[in-house]
């Protein structure tokens, strides 16, 4: 077979008889006269046509998919599905750098922190303290006012006088879905509940913080005795302002959805003593 072929191809442009015979007839049957490189032009053509057809059927039809997973497009969306998240890690990362410096700065300033009071949204009707909220309240000025400041000294004098009482109760009704895991960045509970649900303080206190962030929305710190420090995240609103007094029970706020870290409407609650993440579970019991 292989003496045949290579006669063929030494032999291609010559022209060739091809003679099929019968053993029932002396005779031969049929006749065929070729060249072989029309052949091997045949053969050439098609393969080319055969690469062609599959080429067209890659390029202008759906039928890719079945041979290629990943087309352009796919990778191309799976870039930016990682950048984003890289992005999403960067901003947590980054917020958590400024919870952490906020930690240090307010409990290495002792009692100063707590003392100050914004004296813009307080006034004195009839002789009593009465609050005044405004719509953002993140400034923070201390009071120049003697009467103010000793009013707050005494008010601040029994709520930091001793440690927080615990256990205690969680702050709001709801369910724990996730734990305290810091080996994994999450230095807090979460406690799944309905969308406006209020929360409450665990221990009183004084709000030394308050701000929006885009990966947890509306956050609120507020300081307790022996260096402890409550955070509460992904809220929906804030019924508390830098400077206030909150006691044990106090409507802090009203648990959400905000905040791109959130997966649906809970409540992050962190606990910190002398700058260190607490496992809220040991503070707390279910009532």
């Amino acid at each position: 077979m292989f003496d045949f072929l290579r006669q063929l191809f030494h032999k291609r442009d010559r022209g060739l008889t091809f003679v099929i015979f019968d053993d029932r007839e002396p005779e031969p049957s049929n006749s065929y006269r070729f060249k072989p490189a029309n052949l091997l032009y045949l053969l050439y053509g098609s393969l080319a046509a055969v690469a062609i057809l599959v080429f067209v059927l890659l390029k202008f039809t759906p039928v890719s998919g079945l041979f290629f997973s990943h087309t352009e497009k796919d990778l191309r969306e799976q870039a930016i599905a990682i950048s984003e998240q890289v992005r999403a890690l960067q901003d947590s990362l980054h917020a958590r750098d400024l919870q952490l410096a906020q930690m240090k700065r307010v409990i290495g300033a002792g009692e100063d922190t707590v003392f100050q009071v914004d004296r813009s949204r307080r006034e004195t009707v009839n002789g009593a303290m009465k609050k005044k909220r405004e719509p953002e309240p993140f400034s923070v000025v201390k009071s120049t006012t003697d009467s103010l400041r000793l009013k707050n000294e005494v008010v601040l004098s029994d709520i930091f006088k001793g440690k927080p009482v615990f256990p205690t109760g969680y702050p709001l009704d709801g369910t724990l879905t996730r734990g305290f895991n810091p080996g994994k960045g999450h230095f807090g509970v979460d406690i799944a509940t309905e969308n406006g649900t209020p929360f409450k303080a665990i221990a009183d206190g004084a709000v030394v913080d308050q701000n929006w962030t885009l990966n947890f929305g509306w956050v609120l710190y507020v300081q307790h005795s022996d260096n402890m420090i409550t955070v509460y995240k992904h809220a929906e609103s804030l019924s508390k302002s830098v400077g206030d007094i909150v006691t044990k029970g106090d409507i802090l706020g009203t648990a959400g959805n905000t905040g791109i870290m959130s997966s649906g409407p809970h409540l992050h609650l962190e606990i910190w003593q002398n700058g260190i993440p607490q496992n809220p579970n040991s503070y707390l019991i279910k009532s």
